[in-house]
C-alpha cells in the first residue's frame, strides 16, 4: 500500500527539487517543492508536512534559519538537512538546529530513501507513543493534556493572526442518572457515542477532547460571538437523535458554556475556567442550552 506521508522539499537547485519530487511521487508520497526558505515557510503555514527536507545553503533564508523557524512554530516537525561541500556550514550546525538527520550531497537515491524510511519509522513510533500518552482511553479523543497543548498552539496563532477562538465546555446532562438507571457500561456507551457525534460534526481544524468524566471541550476559530452561538447550537443539535445501547433508546442532552478569545482572556487557563463557569450558568438556565460567560 502506498505511503501517504506529506513531504516538503526545499532547494534553490531546480535539478534537485525535480529529481526528489519525481522520486517521492513514484514511491507514493505526496510531495511539495519550494525554491527557497521564504517560499517554504509560506507553504508550512498553509499545510502541515510530515517531513521537511531542506538544503542548508540557500539565498536569503538558509536551511539553518528555516529549520529553527519551523521547529519554533511546530516543535514536532521532522527535518532532514541536505549539506554540500562548503566551509560555511558543518554537519554539527545542521544537528544543532534541531534537525532529525542530514545527508551529504551528492547522494544516491538509495541512500536518500534509506534515511527517509528511518525518519518515517521513528516518527510513526513517536506518534504511537504520543497517542498512548495523550488519548483518552475510553473514547479515543485527545485527553486534557493533549487539548491544552493544541490550545496553546492555537492561541499563539490566534494572537499572531488575530483569530477569534471559541472554547465550548460541554457537560452531559443528568449523566449520573444514566449510570444509576442503566449501569456504567451504558454510561460508557453514551460517552463513546457523544465522542463519535462530536468528532463527526466538527471541521478538521477544530479540536474536541474529553476532559474528565462526562465533560468535553471543543476549540474552534469563529468570526465572532454570533458565529460561536451558531456553532454551539449545532453541537446541541447532534444530541437530538436518541442514544441507543442494547434494547434501550435514551434521550440525552448537554449544557455548553462558551468563552471567547480575546474577549474573555488571553491565556488558556482563564479561558477554560470561564467556559466551565458558563457551562454551570447554562445548567442554571434549565440545561440543554448554551451560555456565554458573564461576570456575576
Amino acid at each position: 500500500m502506498a505511503p501517504d506521508n506529506k513531504i516538503l522539499v526545499v532547494d534553490d537547485d531546480e535539478q534537485i527539487t525535480k529529481l526528489l519530487h519525481f522520486f517521492l511521487k513514484s514511491q507514493g508520497y505526496e510531495c511539495t517543492t519550494a525554491s527557497d526558505g521564504k517560499e517554504a515557510l509560506e507553504a508550512t503555514r498553509r499545510q502541515e508536512f510530515d517531513i521537511v527536507i531542506t538544503d542548508i545553503k540557500m539565498p536569503e533564508i538558509d536551511g539553518i534559519f528555516l529549520t529553527r523557524e519551523l521547529l519554533r512554530v511546530r516543535p514536532d516537525a521532522t527535518v532532514m538537512v541536505m549539506t554540500g561541500f562548503t566551509s560555511e556550514y558543518t554537519e554539527e550546525d545542521a544537528i544543532n538546529t534541531g534537525a532529525s538527520d542530514f545527508i551529504k550531497k551528492p547522494f544516491t537515491l538509495a541512500e536518500f530513501s534509506a534515511r527517509l524510511q528511518r525518519l518515517i519509522r521513528e516518527k510513526s513510533r513517536l506518534r504511537d507513543l504520543q497517542n498512548l500518552a495523550f488519548a483518552d482511553a475510553l473514547t479515543g479523543l485527545p485527553n486534557r493534556k493533549m487539548f491544552l497543548d493544541r490550545a496553546q498552539q492555537a492561541l499563539a496563532q490566534g494572537k499572531r493572526y488575530h483569530h477569534v477562538l471559541a472554547f465550548l465546555f460541554l457537560d452531559v446532562d443528568n449523566f449520573k442518572t444514566i449510570n444509576d438507571t442503566y449501569g456504567h457500561d451504558a454510561g460508557d456507551q453514551v460517552l463513546k457515542e457523544v465522542a463519535t457525534r462530536l468528532s463527526g460534526s466538527l471541521r478538521k481544524a477544530d479540536t474536541v477532547a474529553r476532559i474528565s468524566g462526562d465533560e468535553f471541550i471543543v476549540l474552534t476559530i469563529v468570526s465572532g460571538l454570533e458565529d460561536a452561538g451558531v456553532f454551539a447550537s449545532r453541537i446541541l443539535g447532534i444530541f437530538a437523535a436518541p442514544f441507543c445501547f442494547g434494547q434501550q433508546n435514551v434521550s440525552v442532552s448537554c449544557s455548553i458554556g462558551v468563552s471567547v478569545f480575546p474577549t474573555d482572556g488571553d491565556d488558556i487557563d482563564t479561558l477554560v475556567k470561564k467556559a466551565d463557569v458558563a457551562m454551570y450558568q447554562a445548567k442554571e438556565y434549565g440545561r440543554n442550552n448554551y451560555h456565554f460567560y458573564k461576570e456575576k
